[in-house]
């Protein structure tokens, strides 16, 4: 059964929405089309829908138990992210689409009607999500090796350092190892680092921790542990690994301002000192 076109798009979030809430169906043909596709399940209600050029988007509602409109939230991050020089999954946000408010994230594993392999850093790195008893397996370093054993360029265990430190400083704690893939180029014939996808700010807090390890043992965000194991993600030395880190922060910082304005007065002031303190955190100035 086809995906639903992305001009049915309030369907879909308003057909979502009736699916989290366990509500019959608004309407039976668009639940019908869901319940058939794998993209329903997970943590929060998303589906499939087809663009006005064969792409594909997965859309995301914001359900009645976020503490926060994380569809926001989401497309906020993702922005900011590709504004400060890094591969984000491009996104989309709908301020009232059937009636709340949803992302929509271009998935990198399909191209009109071709699906292109992708595995997850759970898999690459043998654990699990949810697995708290496994933890010790999750870990930027051996990810970034992981990356190097598979054939993928040197730039994309750079890239992944970026998103770690992206992850560290706008507060993205839930970058599990579900939330980190690798999909395979035809093209160039190689795995590749796929977009980043689902990076929120934590809608509750600023936390001092990422849920997966910065350096062997250290899940809290600071310098020391960005910088420990850096020789994994492939740069030459620790002076080498340190010049990227405060470049990358400097950019980080400047584009800001590009995305801040999707933000309320509350939002841009928590996510604007958050950055602060972290980048102050990450150059050392201020300990964690």
């Amino acid at each position: 059964m086809s995906n639903p076109n992305l001009p049915q798009l309030d369907e879909v979030v308003e057909e979502l929405a009736a699916l989290a809430e366990r509500r019959p169906p608004v309407r039976p043909k668009i639940r019908s089309r869901l319940v058939q596709t794998v993209s329903v399940g997970g943590a929060r209600p998303k589906a499939t829908v087809r663009g006005d050029n064969g792409e594909f988007w997965l859309v995301k509602p914001e359900v009645a138990t976020d503490v926060a409109n994380i569809p926001l939230l989401e497309h906020v991050g993702q922005q900011w992210g590709a504004a400060s020089g890094l591969n984000f999954a491009v996104t989309g946000f709908h301020p009232s689409a059937g009636g709340r408010s949803a992302v929509r994230v271009l998935r990198f594993d399909r191209t009109h009607a071709r699906r292109h392999m992708c595995v997850s850093a759970a898999s690459l790195l043998q654990t699990e999500y949810p697995g708290l008893m496994q933890t010790d397996r999750w870990s930027y370093p051996r990810l970034a090796e992981e990356l190097r054993l598979v054939g993928a360029p040197l730039k994309d265990r750079i890239e992944l350092f970026g998103r770690m430190v992206f992850n560290a400083v706008c507060g993205n704690d839930d970058d599990h190892v579900r939330n980190h893939a690798i999909v395979y180029s035809g093209g160039e014939r190689c795995w590749r680092l796929a977009p980043a996808f689902d990076v929120v700010p934590n809608p509750v807090e600023t936390p001092a921790r990422l849920h997966i390890q910065l350096s062997l043992g250290r899940f809290d965000i600071s310098r020391e542990a960005v910088l420990a194991d850096s020789h994994r993600f492939g740069f030459a030395s620790e002076v080498d690994a340190a010049g990227y880190l405060d470049a990358l922060l400097e950019r980080i910082v400047a584009s800001y301002d590009s995305v801040a304005h999707w933000l309320d007065q509350d939002w841009r002031q928590i996510l604007h000192e958050r950055m602060t303190h972290n980048v102050a955190v990450l150059t050392g100035q201020l300990g964690a």
